[in-house]
């Protein structure tokens, strides 16, 4: 098995081949910048990264940059840092604090309960006089009268 690069030259802004998950298969490989390193540490099948473009997949070789300026080393390590704390928390959150509690709080004002909207009246239908019901259902059968 060929040697793969490790993490001294593995660094955010150095030119690279990948190889694409989609790609291990086949083997093709794709070349790019790195923008974030994903694994700490060496791995035997390369270390995965995240390219400019978006692109991910494990590092197979270094790539010729000629255009590239060469890597400085702490960038690549301020920004693993502050990737790695944007996308951890910084605990352990369960689903228990998402909910919410239904009981009224202690000492907490307790307001009247309202009144429903309708008063329960029976309204006849103004059209057929055969509909009974309250104000809202006789409305919408009223409507069904004039629907097409």
């Amino acid at each position: 098995m060929p040697r793969v690069p490790t993490t001294r030259e593995v660094v955010p802004g150095a030119p690279v081949n990948i190889i694409l998950k989609a790609d291990q298969p086949t083997g093709r490989t794709v070349s790019g910048t790195i923008a974030d390193v994903l694994t700490r540490g060496n791995h035997p099948r390369g270390i995965k990264v995240r390219l400019t473009d978006g692109r991910v997949g494990r590092v197979q070789s270094m790539g010729t940059g000629g255009s590239c300026p060469p890597p400085d080393p702490t960038q690549g390590q301020r920004t693993r840092r502050t990737t790695s704390e944007a996308e951890l928390p910084s605990q352990n959150i369960g689903l228990d604090a998402y909910m919410v509690s239904t009981r009224p709080r202690r000492g907490a004002r307790r307001d009247e309960p309202q009144q429903p909207v309708h008063d329960g009246s029976v309204v006849t239908c103004p059209v057929c006089g055969v509909f009974e019901g309250d104000e809202t259902a006789v409305a919408h059968h009223v409507a069904g009268h004039f629907a097409d």
